[in-house]
């Protein structure tokens, strides 16, 4: 697997931690994870072969909201990638 890009959601006053979210590829097919920084909980979503480019808007996306990672997979299943 190789990691593609990294985007994180700062904490704020309301969210005492930062997000991660790695973009990551194996043979054609794109990943998201998503880990609480400082912790040992990572979740990881399939994107399927969306492309890098795609991959990168969307982790974009989920960081400028700060979506913790269990509602990852939920937000991914309802963009119908």
């Amino acid at each position: 697997m190789i990691y593609k890009a990294f985007y994180t959601a700062k904490r704020t006053v309301e969210r005492d931690f930062d997000i991660m979210y790695r973009i990551c590829e194996e043979k054609g097919d794109y990943y998201i994870e998503s880990f609480i920084c400082g912790g040992s909980f990572c979740e990881k979503a399939f994107l399927g072969r969306c492309g890098e480019t795609k991959a990168e808007e969307f982790a974009k996306l989920l960081a400028k909201k700060a979506v913790h990672p269990v509602h990852m997979e939920d937000i991914i299943s309802d963009r119908h990638f």
